[in-house]
């Protein structure tokens, strides 16, 4: 069955292969983490295929990959469809973002770094008429957290469980609590 499974993928992605942009930094960033993350053994080709075809959040993060290359989104998601409660309307996204758990979670950042992890039920967006936040290289932000506003989080950091940040975080620091405060 699995072998199957595989195989279905792998013709579904036929009809997106000449498509795809194997020379784009981001999207080799996020394929490699992805496949790391998984533990996908196979070629890149093989992997690509695996992950749109099993993991929604992906099909979210290809497609905005994509966004500025209209015709080519639209085909992408007649033959994989997006995670409907995933939001990702960022201004840049650097490569490597994992997310884990999509559901129910809104991306809306000015900029987000390389190698970020994003979970379920986050929400990074803007605080009434104030702009969005930048997050740095290499941050966590943990199930049900809340990023509002013009701030920044540095790189390293990480975002506990339902905190809501509406302040600066420095580097390497450790948030939670709401309003979100410094954790040892």
């Amino acid at each position: 069955m699995k072998k199957i499974t595989e195989i279905l993928a792998c013709i579904r992605l036929l009809l997106i292969l000449p498509g795809v942009r194997w020379s784009d930094e981001k999207f080799r960033m996020d394929l490699q983490r992805w496949k790391q993350i998984q533990d996908i053994k196979q070629g890149d080709k093989q992997a690509l295929a695996l992950l749109l075809w099993r993991m929604p959040e992906f099909r979210n993060l290809f497609i905005y990959r994509n966004r500025f290359r209209r015709l080519f989104r639209n085909w992408i998601k007649l033959w994989y469809k997006p995670m409907e409660t995933l939001y990702i309307v960022a201004g840049e996204i650097g490569g490597g973002l994992y997310i884990q758990h999509g559901f129910a979670t809104m991306i809306s950042a000015k900029s987000i770094g390389d190698n970020c992890w994003i979970n379920q039920q986050v929400t990074i967006g803007y605080k009434g008429a104030e702009g969005a936040p930048v997050i740095g290289n290499g941050v966590m932000i943990t199930c049900g957290a809340k990023i509002l506003g013009d701030i920044s989080i540095g790189d390293n950091a990480v975002i506990g469980a339902n905190a809501v940040v509406i302040r600066d975080v420095e580097p390497g620091t450790v948030m939670g609590g709401v309003p979100a405060h410094k954790l040892k």
